[in-house]
C-alpha cells in the first residue's frame, strides 16, 4: 500500500457511499445550485485525496477554479 492511500479492502467499503455522494454533488453541478459549488469542490478535493491520480494537478486546478468562479460571477455571460 503506497504512504497515504487507502488499502484497497477500504475502497471496496466506500464505493456505494461514493456513488451516493458522487450523484448528489453531480445534481447539484445539473441544476446549477451554485450554492452548493463549496461543496463540490470539498467533496473533489476528498476523493482526489483518497484516490491519487484519479484527476491531474490541472484538471484539479481547472475545476477548483471554474467552480469559484461560478461562485464568485452566477450570472451566464
Amino acid at each position: 500500500c503506497m504512504k497515504g492511500s487507502l488499502p484497497s479492502s477500504s475502497l471496496t467499503l466506500l464505493v456505494p457511499p461514493l456513488r451516493m455522494m458522487s450523484a448528489v454533488m453531480w445534481k447539484v453541478v445539473r441544476l446549477r445550485n451554485i450554492k452548493h459549488y463549496g461543496k463540490v469542490e470539498e467533496f473533489v478535493s476528498l476523493v482526489t485525496e483518497a484516490i491519487p491520480g484519479i484527476l491531474t494537478d490541472r484538471q484539479m486546478r481547472l475545476l477548483t477554479l471554474a467552480l469559484r468562479a461560478k461562485v464568485t460571477d452566477p450570472e451566464p455571460r
